[in-house]
């Protein structure tokens, strides 16, 4: 598995590096998106793959494509001084320290705008009505989890300091961090041909997983979180209790790919991301 991982990874590196063309502003847009852990992408062609039975198409790495780009535009905006202020991503500058507040907020919008842009592209050249459909689905399942009932809903419950109970966590969780994962599933369903089945189970499949790599997340995070009194799920329960979440969570992925045969991949990923460590 890690072969086949190291060997997508390399493929995304070098679609993502030159993207744009040359030019100043095309340059702080090479910046944003060439560094990354590829995670929602990879996750979509390997989903791709398990419930159509073929190896993903150029069609397929393009949506993948589209939703790395929306996931690097939000952490272009997470990164800005009237959100997180952070000052560096992956070891480097962010965006904005880099080239300043105002080309980052550009830069951002225009990834954004760049993933329809590829999405739209791959509906409106489909051979036939029912491939147009499903591409269709796919674009309006990866935008309506972008959006306000997914990634930007979540990151507005935690810009206000909403969540007060663990299930209000739970649901910034949901939203915020599941957003993305879950638009990489259930668009992969959708770009399979999948049964009604299919869509239901992935979302399901997105929605553990992102919760089991969110728990992770604060367990990895704990020490850095407690020194700056962050609400997170350890504090509102502890640091077994998330444990223990985090195998429920990932149990359950686990289960709904045992309905599935090409599940090896997504089921070494899936203990890889729930055990890894800083």
């Amino acid at each position: 598995m890690f072969k086949e991982y190291n060997e997508l990874l390399k493929e995304f590196d070098a679609g993502f590096t030159g993207y744009y063309n040359s030019g100043k502003f095309n340059e702080i847009l090479n910046y944003s998106i060439e560094n990354g852990k590829r995670i929602r992408p990879l996750v979509l062609v390997k989903t791709y793959e398990m419930i159509a039975g073929k190896e993903y198409n150029q069609t397929v790495l393009n949506y993948a494509y589209a939703l790395e780009m929306i996931h690097n535009y939000s952490l272009v905006h997470d990164d800005l001084p009237s959100m997180d202020d952070d000052d560096y991503r992956r070891g480097l500058l962010t965006t904005h320290k880099k080239y300043g507040e105002a080309m980052a907020i550009l830069a951002g919008d225009s990834l954004l705008n760049t993933a329809f842009d590829i999405m739209y592209d791959e509906i409106t050249k489909s051979g036939d009505y029912e491939q147009m459909k499903q591409r269709a689905s796919a674009a309006k399942s990866i935008s309506n989890q972008a959006g306000l009932n997914g990634m930007i809903g979540g990151q507005v419950l935690d810009v206000t300091n909403a969540p007060k109970t663990l299930e209000q966590v739970e649901e910034m969780y949901l939203k915020k961090t599941c957003g993305l994962i879950i638009g990489a599933t259930v668009s992969a369903a959708y770009l399979a041909g999948g049964e009604k089945k299919d869509v239901e189970n992935m979302y399901e499949f997105g929605k553990n997983l992102g919760l089991a790599f969110q728990l992770q997340d604060d367990l990895l995070d704990y020490e850095e979180d407690k020194k700056i009194n962050k609400l997170t799920y350890i504090t509102l329960s502890s640091l077994e209790a998330t444990k223990d979440a985090i195998n429920d969570y990932s149990d359950k992925a686990l289960s709904i790919l045992e309905q599935y045969e090409e599940n090896n991949f997504l089921k070494t990923l899936v203990l890889r991301l729930i055990n890894r460590e800083k």
